[in-house]
Formats: C-alpha cells, sequence, structure tokens
C-alpha cells in the first residue's frame, strides 16, 4: 500500500500546475546565468560556468529559494483532503498512518526531487549554446553534476521538505506554511550576515549552516581558480559533517511530523460545522420576500453585468491559487537579492537614488512576467474544457469578447502584481540601504506606467497564442519558445524594436533629465506594439473556441464573414496605427539615424583596423595650441563648432603627409583648410582623411590647419541614444 500512495501522489503532483510552473522557472533562471552575462547566479570572474564550483555554488543557492516549492508540494500532502472534503472519507479506510502519511511524503518529496533536476539539466543544456563564448566553458564530467545533485541538492531538498511537512502537519494550513517559509528564510540571511565576515565564526557556520554552502565555502577557501575550475570538494571532515548533522535535523523533524498527525478530525472543522448549521437553522427561520414585479429587461445591461461577474471570476480564481503565491514569493526574493548585489557596481556601493533602482528593476526583473503570462494564459483560456465545463459555459448568450476579455484581465493582473511587488522589492532594498526619499512619482512615470502597457501588450499575447493552440500544452510551448528566441535573438544582435515582440527603447534615467533622453522614442514603441496586441486581441475574439470544435482552420473559414462586424472595423483602424507608428519609428531609427547591430559595430572595427593599421607606425606631428568656437543649441540638440589647430613637426624627419580623423561618429565635417596641401584621401565612413603636402614639414617647422563641423541630434534612435548633446546638461568632450 505505501508503494501505490506514493506512486498515486507523484502522479498526482506531476499533473499539478505548480511543478509545471516552478520547472519552467528554474529552468530559466539557470539556463539564463549559464549562457547570458545579463544573469548572474553566484560569483563570475574566473570561473567557468560549468565549473565545479558554479554547479555546487548554483546549486546550493537555488535550493535555498527552492523551499518555497518544495513547501507547495508536502504542505498540500496534509492540506489538500480536508480541502477538498475527502478527508472524511479517508480516514475512514483501513489505510495505516504509515503508509498514508510517510507514503505520500515520499510522492511530494519525490516530485520535489525531478523538479530540481532541471537545474544541473540547464547548466549541461547551456553549455552547448552557439552564441556562448567557448573560452567561458569547460568539459561536462558527468561526476561533477553527480556530486552537486546528490550530495548537495537533494539533502537540502528533503530538509526543507521535512521541515515544512511538520508544519503543515501542525498547523494544518498552507498559508501558515508559507509564513514559516518565510520566517526560516529571513532567520537563514541575519545567521548568513552575522557569521559571514568573523573569522572566529567561520568553522561554527560551516557546521550550522543548513544549506551547506558555508561548509562547502569553508572546504575551497584558498583554492586557485584552475583547483575550482577542476575538481569539486572533498566529500570528507567539516563538508561530510554538516550534511549528517542536517540529515539528523530532517529525519528528526519528519518524526515530529509522523507523531503529531492523527486521523482525528480537526477541532477547527467542527467548530466551523457547527457555525454553519446555526447560520442554517437562522436561515430556515427568515420568511423570503415576495416579488410583486419583476425589473424591466435590460439585453445590453444584463452582458456588461455578465462580463462583470466573469471578469471578478477568473481573477479570484487566479489570486487564490497556490502557483499564484509561490511565483510571487519567488519573484519579490529574486528581486530583493538581485538589487542588493547589482547596487555595488565596479566594488564601490551605489547610492540608491530612485532612477538606479528603477534600471536595475528593469533589467533583472524580466524572466518572470514572461513565466507569469505563459503559465497563466494557458491556465485560463483552458480551464472550462480542463474541467468538461465547456460546453455548458459557450452555450451561453455572451459573445466571444465576454470570455476572452475576463480571461486576458485576469492575467495582466497578475502580470501587475509581480510589477508592483517589484517595485516594492525596490522600496525595500532603498529603505535597507538608508534612503528614505521614496519617490513614489517617478516609480509611477518611469516603471509602473510603462510596465503597465508592456505587460498588457504580453497577457495578450498569452492569451492568442492559447487561443489559436490546439491544446494549452503546444500554447506553452509556443510561448517558451517565443521566450527562448527573444533572449537568443537579443544575444545575437537580431534586437531591432521592430520585429522583436514588445521590444523597447533603452532610456537612461537620471534625476537630472528623466526620460529625456529615449523616452519619446519608447512611447513610440509603445503605441506600435500595443496597437499590435490590439490586433491579436481582436482576432482571438475573432476565432475563440466555443462548443466541442478545437480545429482552428474552421474558425479561419469563419474570420471573413465576422469581420463584416464593429469588431473588423476596430481590426481596420489598430492595423493602420501599427502601420503609421512603425513607418515613423523605421523613419527615425533607419532613415534618420543609422541602425546598427551589436556584431555590426565589431565588423565596423574589423574594418577599421584592416583599412588603416598599415599607418600605425607613421609620425605624425604634434598639436601645441588648439582654438574652438563651440555654439550650442540644447533645444534643437545641435552644435555648431569652428577652430584652428597649430601642430608641430616634432618627429625628427621630415613629414610628407597628414593624417587626419574625427573619431566622434556623429561629426558631421563641413569643411577641412590644410595650407599648401592636397586631398590624397577622404573616406568618408570613418571620417579619415589624408593630405599630401607640396612641401614637406621641416623637423621643427610649425604650421596651422583650421576646420568646420556640426553635430546634430535628429528623432531617435533603436539602441545607444545620444546622451552628450541634450536639452540639459550637455557634454562634448575632445574627441
Amino acid at each position: 500500500m505505501f508503494g501505490k500512495i506514493a506512486a498515486f501522489e507523484l502522479r498526482y503532483q506531476f499533473k499539478n500546475p505548480v511543478f509545471w510552473v516552478v520547472t519552467t522557472v528554474f529552468f530559466l533562471l539557470t539556463f539564463g546565468a549559464a549562457t547570458s552575462e545579463n544573469v548572474r547566479i553566484g560569483d563570475g570572474g574566473n570561473i567557468l560556468a560549468n565549473s565545479p564550483a558554479a554547479l555546487a555554488e548554483t546549486t546550493i543557492i537555488l535550493s535555498i529559494f527552492f523551499m518555497f516549492v518544495t513547501t507547495a508540494f508536502v504542505a498540500n500532502v496534509i492540506v489538500r483532503d480536508d480541502d477538498s472534503g475527502f478527508g472524511p472519507m479517508v480516514r475512514s479506510t483501513r489505510v495505516s498512518k504509515f503508509d498514508y502519511l510517510i507514503g505520500r511524503f515520499t510522492g511530494a518529496f519525490a516530485i520535489s526531487a525531478i523538479a530540481f533536476l532541471t537545474v544541473p539539466f540547464a547548466v549541461w543544456l547551456g553549455s552547448y549554446m552557439p552564441w556562448v563564448d567557448p573560452e567561458t566553458v569547460g568539459p561536462n564530467v558527468l561526476s561533477h553534476y553527480l556530486y552537486a545533485y546528490f550530495l548537495l541538492a537533494l539533502p537540502a531538498v528533503f530538509l526543507t521538505s521535512c521541515l515544512f511537512f511538520a508544519v503543515a502537519t501542525i498547523t494544518r494550513s498552507m498559508m501558515y506554511s508559507y509564513v514559516a517559509v518565510v520566517l526560516f528564510l529571513v532567520l537563514y540571511l541575519a545567521f548568513s550576515a552575522a557569521t559571514e565576515f568573523d573569522p572566529d565564526l567561520l568553522l561554527f557556520s560551516a557546521y550550522a549552516e543548513p544549506f551547506g554552502g558555508a561548509a562547502y565555502e569553508y572546504v575551497t577557501r584558498y583554492w586557485t581558480a584552475a583547483e575550482s575550475n577542476s575538481m569539486m570538494a572533498p566529500f570528507d571532515g567539516v563538508l561530510l559533517a554538516n550534511r549528517l548533522i542536517w540529515l539528523a535535523v530532517s529525519l528528526a523533524a519528519l518524526a515530529f511530523a509522523y507523531s503529531r498527525f492523527s486521523f482525528a478530525e480537526r477541532g477547527s472543522s467542527k467548530r466551523k460545522l457547527v457555525k454553519q448549521q446555526k447560520k442554517a437553522a437562522l436561515l430556515a427561520k427568515e420568511k423570503p420576500a415576495l416579488v410583486e414585479t419583476l425589473p424591466p429587461a435590460n439585453p445590453a445591461g444584463s452582458t456588461w453585468a455578465r462580463l462583470f461577474t466573469r471578469t471578478r471570476f477568473e481573477m479570484v480564481q487566479v489570486f487564490k491559487s497556490p502557483a499564484f503565491f509561490i511565483i510571487m514569493f519567488i519573484g519579490l526574493i529574486f528581486s530583493v537579492v538581485g538589487l542588493l548585489f547589482n547596487t555595488v557596481p565596479y566594488g564601490t556601493p551605489a547610492y540608491p537614488r530612485t532612477f538606479y533602482v528603477i534600471g536595475m528593476l528593469e533589467g533583472g526583473f524580466t524572466i518572470f512576467p514572461m513565466i507569469i503570462a505563459i503559465f497563466y494564459g494557458g491556465e485560463l483560456v483552458w480551464r472550462d474544457r480542463d474541467r468538461k465545463m465547456h460546453e455548458i459555459v459557450d452555450s451561453t448568450s455572451l459573445p466571444n469578447w465576454a470570455y476572452m476579455v475576463p480571461k486576458t484581465i485576469a492575467v495582466v493582473g497578475v502580470l501587475l502584481a509581480a510589477l508592483l511587488l517589484s517595485m516594492v522589492a525596490g522600496l525595500l532594498v532603498q529603505l535597507g540601504k538608508g534612503y528614505t526619499d521614496f519617490e513614489l512619482d517617478k516609480y509611477l512615470k518611469w516603471y509602473l506606467l510603462p510596465g503597465t502597457v508592456e505587460m498588457v501588450t504580453l497577457g495578450i499575447l498569452s492569451v492568442f497564442v492559447q487561443a489559436l493552440s490546439p491544446n494549452k500544452y503546444i500554447g506553452w510551448g509556443i510561448m517558451v519558445l517565443y521566450m527562448v528566441a527573444t533572449i537568443t535573438f537579443n544575444i545575437i544582435g537580431w534586437n531591432h524594436p521592430l520585429y522583436l515582440f514588445n521590444r523597447g527603447i533603452p532610456v537612461p534615467l537620471s534625476d537630472m533629465n528623466g526620460d529625456m533622453v529615449g523616452g519619446t522614442g519608447a512611447w513610440w514603441l509603445r503605441l506600435y506594439w500595443g496597437a499590435f496586441a490590439a490586433i491579436l486581441a481582436l482576432l482571438a475574439h475573432l476565432v475563440w473556441r466555443r462548443g466541442t470544435e478545437t480545429s482552428l482552420i474552421p474558425r479561419i473559414k469563419q474570420l471573413p464573414r465576422r469581420l463584416i462586424s464593429p469588431a473588423g472595423g476596430l481590426l481596420a483602424i489598430f492595423v493602420a496605427v501599427t502601420a503609421a507608428s512603425g513607418v515613423y519609428i523605421f523613419n527615425n531609427t533607419n532613415i534618420i539615424n543609422e541602425y546598427a547591430a551589436p556584431d555590426d559595430t565589431d565588423k565596423l572595427l574589423a574594418e577599421y583596423e584592416k583599412k588603416f593599421l598599415k599607418y600605425e607606425t607613421i609620425k605624425q606631428p604634434s598639436f601645441t595650441d588648439i582654438k574652438l568656437n563651440i555654439d550650442i543649441y540644447p533645444a534643437d540638440k545641435k552644435m555648431n563648432v569652428s577652430g584652428s589647430a597649430d601642430i608641430v613637426n616634432d618627429t625628427g624627419a621630415p613629414v610628407k603627409e597628414l593624417h587626419i580623423r574625427f573619431q566622434d561618429p556623429e561629426i558631421d565635417v563641413k569643411s577641412m583648410t590644410v595650407p599648401a596641401a592636397k586631398l590624397a584621401m577622404d573616406d568618408q565612413e570613418f571620417k579619415y582623411q589624408i593630405y599630401r603636402l607640396d612641401t614637406p614639414m621641416a623637423v621643427g617647422e610649425t604650421r596651422s590647419i583650421a576646420f568646420k563641423a556640426s553635430r546634430h541630434t535628429r528623432g531617435f534612435r533603436a539602441r545607444g541614444n545620444d546622451v552628450r548633446l541634450i536639452e540639459n546638461g550637455t557634454f562634448l568632450n575632445n574627441s
């Protein structure tokens, strides 16, 4: 019976959406850390991404945050029967306490262990990605992966499973179980902070730290980078003792949970039953009021009322789900930790001004909204069919949009909750660093409003994909491919905002200039992608799945007929807005300004070296005096400059040619005057000119050259908007 119960629990948890959410979250986090410089878990430096040290550190750090996941699985074992109403029936069977309790715990722990397998798998897979620099990865050694998983990860997962299984057994409450998780995490972080920098406490911390990180660090603290890249710490001494100590604690917690568990009904349930009986008796005494006349029919009003009711229903289902709280907890913790680590650029703590914290949030809190949109888009669109209620629901008189809009609003609601939570993380980090000037207006203008538009766009995409997909899992797969493609395209340089969905223009924020640099272009992109998302929403409405038909082709065949409607008119309007805004953006990013991907910049530098490296050793005169007349027009983002420069031949030999180059690519050279010389070469691409002197400059001779140039920033760019010549705070140098 024990094996059957454990197998049942394992099968049940495999079908649990929480399992698929957390495996996706932890896979993508680890995959991003292994393949991108923008995502970091632990230290970098000379340590290879798949080295033993990186595997150990990644495993230990993620196992700490994985306790939110293990709690979701093991606490659910205790409270599920009572919440579903099957508790009394289970208690009436002849199954033994050991088989029932330990069997279900074993199944829940097994699913946790399986979910954590995505971490080493993501490191292994990431090491083979074509865009990863080969110098940052080493050979994949199976024993290193097995060490990290079985000796570091599994004991940590087992510990948190036992601890919070005991908490759930005592409290019979998911909420109190999560409160215990948060409390445990706070105590752990406080313990780590108190012992990390005290040499006298290093050995004590190595024994007492529950996840093995301090013990592993104690053993390897004097290792070189070569040793960290080639071997795991010996599993003996302090490290072995640490694992054995906490294995004993785990078993003790499990034994305590077993001793406290009882098949008897909880007292709170009896009190609740008595309360319900009293309430029913009170209602039975009341006489129903007689209705003399019915209210007049109001079909339009009833449609809106039912729309409101469905929206409220969808959002309640979302915000009450365990997956929502798990994602929010993980998102909050990772945001806080990410902000704490990222506010120390170049080894110097940065003052946590609001504009700086917002920049960190925009760079770090990106993966969670995608995961939320993917998961809830599938859950909400397919929930009625998963529960075999779709034929009843679809037979009502509500139009398609009354089904599609509430589900979209619910997805967007979760995304906005995540956005607000990330802002809370920013405020907490500011407060923790002693910064109390909470500029909520800047959070609203620079973070929440732009983020809201982007969250709405992302939510609509998720619902649209699920509306066209033949089943939920294919829809999830398409969205995951979209997410991976977005990361991949961005890494390899295919990141023009006009074709990378929901891509914006980077806006460097500052207290001096606000969002002046690039802000206008960013809002044009939000209009473009917002209008495109509206097109997707209208198409989802027009091809919405009703009844038993799941095939897409019959719905597409009905699309021309359905376009002859107000929805078709709206679709035409949004197509026009998308096209017009797209043309305007393209004109700014590709016509007025030149678009260059990161790889194009590298190719340009390489081409420059190929062309002009041959002149590297040519000796040239030196400047002795420069006079400049600069006119700056800040409102127009324009500068005109005219000047002269005196040069002296201090090379020790006659000079026959002058090589002149303007380094700033934004400079437009109007004229260059070199007396008694002829222009031998004029490379407009690199602004490189060669003048052949009529009479070579003698040693010690002085001559003068004159020039005129201008610099004018027009429109906006797709990336790298000019921060030197702006309306407030122009900064120009000698280049």
